[in-house]
């Protein structure tokens, strides 16, 4: 008897950073990029972020593939450049703004204002919590699976918490950038 075999592709991505500034299409260190393909842009600047602060990007646009219907599971991953150089330990913690709307100010959860700026909300007991990417002794700190996010609407924003003990590089904020990659799953046919 033969048997399908379900196998998994990526759908588009989308790439948070500063484009408006200073990231432009990739990370300025080829090295650094966790991009695949041709992603959608999602504005955050970070540039700015200080240590013990909280930061949130602009809303996505829809994240549906075809009409209404979207990719479920997401893996994110995340490209941080300190100041300084964080100790060994600590961390970046990343959460998800779930929202039914696609108007930046409704919808949204935790107080988020569903634009690129500081969040001083304390809400993030409402968001959705991704994952940490836990810092090494370096400038640069990458991790391509710092969690898996099965999203429950349409539109969102991405919150970052900075515990690394440093603030974010405030000039040329050119390689820090988040991935949210979504895993389509591939059903193939009998061989």
């Amino acid at each position: 008897m033969a048997t399908n075999s379900v196998l998994q592709k990526y759908g588009t991505q989308l790439l948070f950073a500063d484009h408006a500034t200073d990231f432009g299409a990739a990370p300025a260190t080829a090295a650094n990029s966790l991009i695949i393909g041709s992603p959608t842009d999602v504005q955050m600047n970070l540039s700015v972020l200080a240590n013990a602060a909280m930061w949130q990007s602009d809303k996505t646009a829809t994240l549906a593939d075809t009409g209404t219907a979207w990719p479920i599971e997401w893996v994110f991953g995340a490209c941080m450049e300190g100041a300084a150089t964080p100790a060994a330990g600590t961390t970046y913690d990343f959460y998800w703004n779930a929202s039914p709307s696609a108007t930046a100010g409704n919808g949204n959860s935790g107080g988020c204002s569903g634009a690129d700026g500081a969040y001083t909300a304390a809400g993030t007991a409402q968001l959705i919590f991704i994952g940490s990417l836990v810092c090494v002794a370096n400038v640069i700190n990458i991790d391509a699976d710092i969690g898996r996010i099965w999203l429950p609407h349409l539109y969102g924003s991405l919150v970052i918490d900075n515990n690394s003990g440093v603030a974010m590089v405030d000039t040329t904020a050119d390689q820090i950038h988040f991935t949210m990659t979504p895993i389509i799953p591939d059903v193939q046919a009998a061989a």
